[in-house]
């Protein structure tokens, strides 16, 4: 099989995986950590003097014939739409590279992100802008927004599978990267109408997002070459048996554990 990340004179300046932590993997988790922190200081910023921002982006109820065209729009960010445009990505990648590797980068990718959001949303507890109160521990679901996140990890995920293994043109990856940003950007503008968020909730969304997606790449360049050279039930026997090394490990080192 051949190298995996290998950079065509035409193709994006994506590294390999597996390079090393020193470069893709460490700054891809030091961007993540960033990330977290920014997404920590700004729900603190929101729970107190940025509440008032989101007040402010309280609008009124769009025309109503403006309506079907933002519930239209809005499904880009639904996972019924932005996850079939994915698995349509992961098995172009999967039959170019003939490894299964694509696919689980992808499935645990958006796994997680499913998980974060979820335990954020439960755990903030942020109503909805119908009752004009922005205040946190109330029992919703809005904080963050998982449209604003779906948008940056599913369509940034599939941006990035066809930069390293679809080997796509420098121009290509760029516009490819361009149409996430004008999608998050139409999805903040679509929500904020449509009063299904907070502003703050879909910023939020984005940076949630972001976070996840650099998480994924420092899993990938983390991988060794050839994790699933031998196929994907192979991967998996390989990581258990892994995991019980280090288990067994620790257990004789540390007896109490």
């Amino acid at each position: 099989m051949r190298r995996l990340g290998r950079r065509d004179a035409s193709g994006p300046d994506v590294p390999g995986p597996h390079e090393g932590w020193t470069s893709e993997a460490s700054s891809a988790l030091a961007l993540a950590g960033f990330l977290g922190l920014v997404f920590t200081g700004f729900t603190l910023l929101v729970m107190g003097r940025l509440m008032a921002l989101d007040q402010y982006f309280n609008l009124a109820p769009p025309p109503s014939g403006w309506v079907p065209v933002l519930h239209l729009l809005d499904r880009v960010g639904q996972r019924a739409i932005c996850l079939p445009i994915l698995a349509v990505v992961v098995w172009v990648c999967c039959r170019k590279e003939r490894s299964w590797r694509p696919a689980v980068i992808a499935v645990g990718a958006v796994l997680l992100l499913n998980l974060v959001v979820g335990i954020l949303k439960l755990a903030l507890g942020r109503g909805q802008p119908a009752p004009a109160d922005p205040s946190f521990f109330i029992g919703g679901m809005a904080y963050p927004s998982g449209h604003t996140a779906n948008i940056v990890l599913v369509y940034g995920l599939a941006v990035y599978l066809l930069g390293r293994y679809y080997r796509v043109s420098r121009g290509e990856y760029a516009v490819l990267w361009s149409a996430v940003a004008g999608l998050s950007v139409m999805m903040v503008v679509v929500s904020l109408s449509l009063n299904w968020h907070w502003f703050a909730d879909l910023i939020a969304g984005l940076i949630v997002g972001g976070m996840m997606l650099e998480l994924t790449v420092a899993a990938d360049a983390a991988l060794p070459e050839d994790a699933f050279a031998h196929g994907l039930r192979a991967f998996l026997r390989d990581s258990l048996a892994a995991v019980r090394r280090v288990t067994s490990s620790l257990a004789r080192r540390n007896p109490l554990l």
